[in-house]
């Protein structure tokens, strides 16, 4: 199941014009040992829109970016064109930050 926090960014993306994918979550109880649920473990989201960079999003909730989340987004190496993103939602807004 989705967290209503990638729902959301998905939304938000969506009106913005971008084609989201994201992965298919199977229930806790069949996931098979070592099943990845993220796009290469790491990212929530995959947004494409034509003449942009394919944006690659990591979403976590109200409870913050672990610093160890962070250091894995920003160790993995991506090819030109394509942009990491992790987004953080608060009661009152989004924040979005680009890892390089």
């Amino acid at each position: 199941m989705r967290s209503k926090y990638e729902r959301k960014a998905q939304k938000i993306l969506e009106e913005d014009g971008y084609l989201v994918d994201f992965k298919i979550r199977p229930s806790s109880f069949r996931v098979p040992r070592g099943y990845m649920v993220d796009f290469f473990g790491l990212f929530d989201l995959c947004a494409y829109k034509l003449n942009n960079p394919l944006r690659w999003i990591s979403i976590k909730g109200r409870a913050g970016i672990p610093s160890t989340h962070r250091q894995a987004i920003e160790a993995f190496k991506i090819p030109l064109g394509n942009i990491k993103e992790i987004w953080s939602f608060s009661k009152k807004r989004v924040k979005q930050e680009i890892i390089d």
